[in-house]
């Protein structure tokens, strides 16, 4: 009898280990629209992402859930918003609020899957505290020029660029991708595998060698389209996240903004060249035609439009991300949608696609309709948090922003893509206003930055009493 259950436990783990699928699940750091599908630079050059973005469907009107590392990851992995969590911005440490949060990793490890994470997945703590969060957490891969050097002149920390001397193979995100590459082709076929991968570049400093840099000549680089005195009709709260004062007055008084664009691009295409390999990887392993494939960069990025650099605002060039599924039998190469979704879609999309239960506290709705028909009718929006009462919102054709301090911002996308005329205080458009605004929180948690400085300060008051 023992025999027989021995062997009805092992066909049956067989037998689960047939019916669910791989997942590949790619983050990327930093990354904005500029990826030749997005169209979101003339020159830059992404074959390799473009490759993989047309096996199956593209999410055109995709958005972060806060435009910022930590939150967007946190956000994304647990399947909650920043107003949920208290994790707002990138110093509202997330470790605790999650540690006993059901998170994607943990979902998949508890439901069977050989999960298996390497590279930048959550902000700087790779496995939130917890050891029982993959099966193996990899971490970041050393790399080369790791620390700042100046090297743009504009000693603005690791607000820096350059080329660096070394080869491809000395970067961390290559090394991470031959980790990947071997798991993709060696990893037992007795459990169904989830695989992060989690790139780092192109989050700053900008070094990469200089065959990369040299794939963008200096004097053919063009700057982003921007409007003078662009800032005039947006209010004192956004124009304190645009901070021109610092990050694009340096820029300019160090005459480095063809040199920045040109470093992003070229940072960019190195990341695009280890994304080929990553694919050339997959299709070379048993895996091939039973992994699904997520892609997903974290947020945005500003490069001097708003006279704006990084990401930290809630425009769309911080908030529009690169997004994109292929589910075997499911989506259809080639397709796209410009529904608008954000990341608390992520969740909820990849339980249903491989079968697993959905946890109660997460609430967000599946991209399963979008995926078969992408033209299917979706009535939600995006919605985009930084900082505690600080949101945007984004249907199919407006940006609507509201600041803590009830001031707002208003953009037709179909005729203002580039967000230069806030249509806030014009007649009108209350209703739009009202209607928009339905979507945001009435009460939101406090940050958990200053949650984790109230316990610090309780730690040292018993400390003193003791």
């Amino acid at each position: 009898m023992t025999r027989y259950f021995a062997l009805f436990l092992l066909l049956g783990g067989f037998a689960f280990a047939q019916s669910k699928p791989d997942v590949l699940f790619i983050a990327v750091d930093d990354l904005n629209d500029w990826v030749s599908y997005l169209g979101g630079h003339p020159q830059t050059k992404t074959p390799n992402i473009d490759r993989l973005v047309a096996r199956g469907t593209a999410f055109t009107n995709s958005h972060c859930a806060a435009p910022a590392c930590n939150p967007s990851r946190a956000a994304l992995m647990s399947g909650l918003r920043p107003w949920q969590t208290g994790v707002y911005t990138n110093n509202d440490p997330a470790q605790g609020v999650l540690k006993d949060v059901n998170t994607i990793n943990r979902h998949f490890l508890a439901n069977g899957y050989n999960t298996r994470g390497g590279g930048k997945i959550y902000h700087g703590y790779g496995s939130e505290g917890r050891t029982d969060s993959w099966t193996e957490w990899a971490g970041l891969f050393p790399s080369i020029k790791e620390h700042e050097e100046n090297m743009n002149g504009l000693n603005r920390g690791h607000f820096d660029w350059g080329p660096v001397e070394g080869k491809p193979a000395d970067m961390g995100d290559y090394k991470l991708t031959d980790w990947a590459i071997n798991h993709l082709k060696t990893a037992p076929t007795d459990k169904p595998l989830f695989l992060g991968v989690g790139y780092v570049k192109p989050h700053l400093p900008w070094y990469v060698p200089q065959e990369y840099f040299d794939r963008f000549p200096l004097a053919d680089i063009k700057l982003p389209v921007t409007k003078e005195n662009d800032l005039d009709d947006v209010p004192a709260a956004g124009k304190r996240m645009a901070g021109a004062e610092g990050d694009h007055a340096s820029v300019l008084k160090g005459d480095q903004w063809k040199k920045a664009v040109q470093a992003y691009l070229a940072t960019i295409s190195f990341l695009d060249d280890q994304v080929g390999r990553l694919l050339d990887g997959l299709d070379q392993s048993p895996r091939k035609d039973k992994t699904i494939i997520v892609w997903w960069t974290d947020h945005g990025w500003h490069l001097g439009e708003k006279e704006h650099w990084r990401k930290f605002a809630l425009w769309e060039k911080a908030t529009r991300t690169s997004m994109a599924i292929v589910a075997p039998g499911v989506s259809k190469p080639g397709s796209k949608t410009d529904a608008p979704v954000d990341y608390t879609n992520l969740y909820p999309t990849l339980c249903e696609l491989t079968g697993l239960p959905l946890p109660d506290h997460v609430k967000g709705a599946s991209l399963m309709p979008l995926l078969k028909d992408p033209a299917a009718k979706w009535n939600d929006v995006a919605v985009c948090t930084h900082g505690k009462g600080n949101h945007a919102v984004r249907d199919a054709q407006w940006r609507y922003i509201r600041y803590a301090d009830g001031s707002e911002e208003l953009y037709d996308h179909s005729k203002d893509p580039y967000e230069w005329t806030n249509l806030a205080g014009e007649v009108g458009m209350s209703d739009l206003k009202a209607k928009l605004g339905a979507v945001l929180p009435k009460e939101e948690v406090k940050p958990t930055s200053g949650e984790a400085k109230k316990k610090e300060g309780k730690g040292k008051k018993k400390k003193a009493e003791e």
